[in-house]
């Protein structure tokens, strides 16, 4: 009986499909991934995240909902801001894509316009980042990048 079990569901989870996040990793030097992360990005900052805030469907809880993360800004390096403090939102889990910013911590995000949580946040438009994007500690960041982003945006001011 027990085999039986074990056949039936290993028979129906390989026909199911399984969604999780993956990211195309190309083999490109890391100039190029900066340059179309660059170019793909509607605002670039570093910052410090100093609180977030989970928001559901109010449906259902899914590990798509979005978490809306507020960063205290220090240094915008492609796009505009008129404030200090902001909110990017990302998913909640890594397995949707979401990118999970630790509190305290400061980062290079790269992020984009989006109406993808609109229904949930009630923004026409939400700033939106995920793991896919080029996102990392500050502390981790290579200098090479940091760079290869200040003579990507100076390039853009001309």
């Amino acid at each position: 009986m027990k085999k039986t079990i074990l056949l039936i569901f290993i028979f129906i989870i390989s026909i199911t499909n399984i969604f999780a996040c993956t990211c195309a990793l190309l083999n490109e030097s890391l100039s190029k991934k900066i340059q179309e992360s660059f170019n793909q990005s509607d605002l670039i900052l570093i910052g410090k995240v100093i609180e977030k805030e989970l928001k559901f469907n109010e449906k259902y809880q899914s590990s798509a909902d979005p978490v809306i993360y507020k960063f205290e800004v220090a240094k915008i390096i492609k796009g505009k801001l008129k404030k200090e403090i902001i909110d990017i939102a990302s998913e909640r889990s890594e397995i949707s894509c979401g990118y999970e910013f630790e509190i305290g911590k400061s980062y290079l995000v790269y992020a984009i316009k989006s109406s993808h949580f609109s229904s949930i946040t009630k923004n026409e438009f939400d700033l939106v980042t995920s793991l896919c994007s080029r996102n990392q500690k500050l502390s981790k960041v290579k200098r090479e990048e940091i760079r290869k982003l200040k003579k990507l945006a100076s390039e853009i001011k001309k």
